[in-house]
């Protein structure tokens, strides 16, 4: 996976929207921008942000680490995995609030 700055890691993401999808139908692993694997729990993995069949995960262990994750499927509807496209590190408290709006106003929009 490729680490990016936060600037570049957002712009890849695309068009983000409220996480909205019914994740429950998805499990399995994904590569994470710490470096370590962990498992996808739609009752416990921070969703920032969803793409086109994307979305924006916050590391579980290390909060500053974001992974923007691909949600593979066959057909639309048979789930294949997840493939880790790109992740990056907030280093600035500047990043971290950035995040922080971006979130506050897909929440936002998504209530309109």
């Amino acid at each position: 996976m490729r680490m990016l700055p936060f600037e570049k890691f957002a712009e890849s993401f695309g068009n983000a929207i409220k996480p909205q999808m019914n994740m429950s139908i998805y499990s399995g692993d994904y590569e994470c921008a710490c470096g370590r694997s962990h498992r996808f729990d739609s009752n416990f993995t921070k969703l920032l942000a969803e793409g086109a069949m994307r979305v924006m995960i916050q590391c579980p262990v290390k909060s500053d680490f974001l992974t923007n994750v691909k949600i593979k499927t066959f057909m639309v509807f048979k789930f294949k995995g997840f493939e880790s496209e790109c992740g990056t590190e907030l280093k600035t408290t500047e990043e971290r609030q950035l995040v922080e709006v971006m979130t506050r106003v897909l929440a936002m929009n998504s209530r309109r």
